[in-house]
């Protein structure tokens, strides 16, 4: 079973940066690769998984580079010191790994395990408006920022930009058909 990515936030009523690919709707950015590992062609990779080393659970990555885009295939995985280095198909060479330094590592949103009950990806988040438990608009929800405690929801109204910290006391409800995501914010925070 694939991990689940820290997009996924568990939300229990009574009780993890993410963003869209740019290719497609359904893209989900799981990662970004690093510097050549070696003369062989193996990357380094920044993971947002949970693990981290669950993204090479992933059989097929699209690399996102500029306007540029390709399928692989990871081949292998290992440890390397506190990153991770991944051997992708194609690619064999530290001139060949150096060109894809930068990327952003998309799946397929299908590719992600099922949500639970009262648990959504953040990713799935993304767009809708918010409310405070009053029902005052607080903007829609723009990212996720990855923060050592917790990841914070970033609200944008026009200019004005509120910080929400994903914690469960802050989160109130999610209605994804209604487009809305209810927390415990006020409206001057």
């Amino acid at each position: 079973r694939a991990p689940r990515s820290r997009w996924c936030a568990r939300i229990a009523w009574t009780d993890m940066t993410a963003r869209p690919g740019p290719d497609s709707p359904r893209a989900v950015v799981l990662g970004r690769v690093g510097a050549p590992h070696g003369v062989q062609g193996w990357v380094k990779v920044t993971s947002f998984t949970e693990p981290a080393a669950g993204i090479a659970d992933y059989p097929r990555w699209t690399l996102v580079h500029g306007h540029q885009s390709r399928q692989v295939r990871v081949l292998d995985s290992k440890r390397a010191g506190q990153n991770l280095a991944v051997r992708l198909e194609g690619i064999d060479t530290m001139d060949a790994a150096r060109l894809l330094t930068g990327a952003e590592i998309q799946v397929d949103r299908s590719d992600l395990p099922a949500t639970g009950p009262h648990e959504h990806y953040l990713h799935d988040l993304l767009g809708l408006e918010a409310v405070n438990r009053e029902g005052v608009a607080l903007g829609r929800v723009d990212e996720f920022l990855e923060m050592p405690a917790h990841p914070v929801m970033v609200l944008r109204d026009g200019k004005l930009e509120r910080l929400v910290p994903m914690v469960p006391e802050r989160l109130v409800a999610v209605d994804l058909e209604a487009g809305r995501v209810t927390v415990d914010w006020h409206p001057d925070d």
